[in-house]
């Protein structure tokens, strides 16, 4: 009788330890999403495994790898999530007699996701224009959209000539050189869903003089950025040269139908009284469109209208409470009821860490409202955050954080907007000078 309760109690522990040793399983092997990490430092890219149960962060088998190119600042993920595609900026050298810059190093990589989040590099594709900043998806996830700080050269790849006085070929004043260069562009092509490749799409709208499709799309002078929603393509520019007597920057409403082309506008929409724009996205619902200007420090809500022309909606225009300036990234919850806007600045000089601003959007109207915990209003992250986003979980928020290499994550309150530190540590450390990153749901 004794051996046997003995068996029992030894059967019981053994349960114990099978059950505790599944619930640690459970903990660290349930991955809920991939987040990918772009650096400048060592122009790297690396995956992080994110734990369902807590938020923690671990670092992918054989990550980081080489971004492929020089100074990797974007980056954006094929739909259903087997391939990213890292934007490489390039590294410019100005020659101050001829006044050109040359550019090295930039290109579009293509990274393959693994089951385990671990990345491979697969190709790599130059972009037609010089000194790319930014990537786009279109919505069904055919084209890839990149946005190029000047035109190429006919004859010259991977030089952007300059002048002292501005022409009609030099429209665009270069504060960083003083010189006149030509105009932007955005590169557009189309993509194998299989094989994740990438296929120049011509333009079929403009000729070179001898009457070839150009193999890009003009745009104006310095452009910011850009965002793909309602069908068009919004991209964000400093002015326009046919345009002189603007009193504001300016968003192109490119017309994107299938085949890949893009259809200019009439004119740009000039927001009246910026200085500084800095980002434009849009919620996850893409009903509203936001644009941040650091020149006003204001946040704009708009609706897609006629033609794809912004429309503002009453009570559009909201100070960014938190800071004074140095708004670097916006994201809404999964449910576009908050937003969220990672500021570069804290609020009080010599403060270690960056904030979060936070706001309730207003059903029907989109009207924010500064969320506030306690007396808070203001949510702490890391040091120079320069992207963020909800996971695919509805649980957590994330940023990058390029002052302090590292990836903060707070738990993410559904029904108050509210974040907090996570309960095992909110802080991982990640490539040096992080410039961009996302999430993969796809964890097969």
């Amino acid at each position: 009788m004794k051996f046997w309760n003995l068996g029992r109690v030894t059967l019981a522990l053994a349960a114990s330890l099978v059950l505790i040793g599944g619930m640690d399983s459970c903990i660290y092997d349930y991955t809920n999403a991939y987040i990918i990490v772009t650096g400048s430092q060592y122009n790297q890219i690396a995956s992080y495994r994110e734990d369902n149960d807590t938020g923690q962060l671990r670092a992918a088998p054989g990550d980081p790898l080489s971004s492929g190119g020089q100074d990797p600042i974007r980056a954006v993920l094929l739909t259903g999530g087997r391939y990213v595609y890292v934007l490489n900026h390039g590294k410019p050298t100005f020659d101050s007699t001829t006044g050109n810059v040359t550019w090295t190093g930039g290109n579009i990589s293509v990274f393959s996701i693994g089951g385990d989040g671990q990345l491979a590099y697969q190709l790599s594709y130059p972009s037609q224009g010089n000194g790319s900043i930014r990537l786009a998806m279109s919505g069904l996830g055919d084209f890839l959209y990149v946005l190029d700080s000047y035109e190429p050269t006919p004859g010259n790849p991977g030089v952007t000539p300059g002048q002292a006085t501005k022409s009609a070929a030099y429209p665009c004043y270069d504060a960083s050189t003083g010189m006149y260069r030509p105009v932007g562009d955005v590169t557009v092509f189309s993509i194998d869903p299989a094989t994740g490749r990438l296929y120049l799409v011509q333009n079929q709208e403009q000729q070179t003089s001898t009457g070839v499709d150009l193999s890009y799309f003009p745009i104006g002078c310095g452009p910011i950025d850009m965002y793909q929603g309602s069908g068009y393509l919004y991209i964000a520019e400093t002015s326009n040269p046919f345009f002189q007597t603007q009193n504001g920057e300016d968003i192109y409403p490119y017309q994107a139908p299938s085949g890949g082309q893009l259809l200019q506008p009439q004119s740009p929409q000039i927001l009246q009284g910026t200085t500084g724009i800095s980002v434009i996205n849009g919620s996850s619902s893409g009903k509203y469109i936001y644009i941040l200007d650091n020149g006003t420090n204001t946040i704009y809500t708009f609706t897609a209208g006629a033609n794809g022309f912004l429309s503002g909606i009453s009570g559009g225009s909201y100070p960014n409470y938190s800071v004074t300036s140095g708004m670097t990234a916006l994201t809404t919850d999964n449910t576009g009821s908050y937003l969220y806007i990672a500021n570069s600045q804290a609020p009080v000089l010599g403060q270690p860490n960056s904030i979060i601003s936070a706001f309730y959007v207003t059903p029907n109207t989109g009207d924010l409202q500064p969320i506030t915990s306690g007396t808070n209003s203001m949510f702490p992250t890391g040091s120079g955050p320069v992207c963020i986003f909800e996971d695919t979980s509805h649980q957590y928020v994330y940023t990058a954080d390029s002052q302090s290499s590292q990836v903060t994550g707070s738990r993410f309150d559904p029904n108050s907007g509210v974040l907090s530190n996570l309960s095992h540590g909110s802080a991982f450390p990640t490539v040096g000078t992080p410039t961009w990153c996302l999430y993969s749901a796809n964890t097969n």
